[in-house]
């Protein structure tokens, strides 16, 4: 699960709602469940975290009360903040014009040779992403949810890019640093650990397509 999926409840729910028992917060989550949030957002008017409502939404879809609902191409662009289908791997890409085509002289034309046929038909690949350079000094946790939700055009597209981002991360990581849940709003968490430093930085530049900013940083 990634969070962008929708759900909505089932006529198996709607037939077993009086016989079912569940702890009032698990029925808030579960009632949030419209058809037409994703799971991202129902996680957020649950006031639940996403980690919490994975293993929820999980055994829902065991009993049978939920089923994920399809989603339009539109639908899915909004969701991921993708202006068009190329910017997220269309099956037929835009057209690249890899160079001008020569003047010729209709009296007397030339045929390209070999090597400049070989050498037209293989565009230059970018350079790869590198792992941003990290700076010395505890990472804070809020500062990075406020960098990863600037980043999207609304408030829930951001949030739901924090989610996309902290679940690249290790959870042994999360654990060993005693982050089990990710505040969206003031968390005063400090990571001091290099090796959740590099993975979050690594799971934003993977996932984001940016480094992290400086700023995120605390002074050493």
């Amino acid at each position: 699960m990634t969070g962008t999926e929708i759900y909505k409840r089932t006529a198996a729910y709607e037939r077993d709602a009086r016989a079912i028992r569940l702890h009032a917060p698990h029925w808030k989550l579960l009632l949030a469940f419209d058809g037409e949030r994703s799971l991202a957002e129902v996680a957020l008017s649950a006031e639940i975290s996403f980690a919490e409502a994975l293993p929820l939404t999980n055994k829902f879809l065991q009993q049978g009360w939920i089923e994920e609902q399809p989603i339009t191409l539109e639908q899915y662009l909004k969701r991921t903040g993708a202006a068009d289908v190329s910017a997220i791997g269309a099956a037929v890409p835009p057209a690249v014009v890899l160079h001008q085509p020569k003047a010729v002289n209709a009296s007397s034309p030339t045929p390209a040779s070999p090597a400049e046929v070989k050498s037209a038909a293989l565009p230059i690949a970018p350079p790869p992403l590198t792992a941003p350079k990290l700076p010395r000094g505890p990472m804070r946790l809020s500062a990075v949810v406020d960098y990863l939700t600037s980043l999207a055009s609304n408030k829930a597209l951001g949030q739901l890019l924090v989610y996309r981002v902290f679940l690249r991360v290790p959870p042994e990581l999360l654990q060993a640093e005693e982050i089990a849940s990710i505040s969206l709003v003031n968390d005063n968490s400090l990571i001091r650990s290099e090796a959740l430093q590099k993975a979050i930085a690594n799971a934003v530049s993977d996932v984001a397509k940016c480094a992290l900013p400086d700023g995120v940083f605390a002074p050493a």
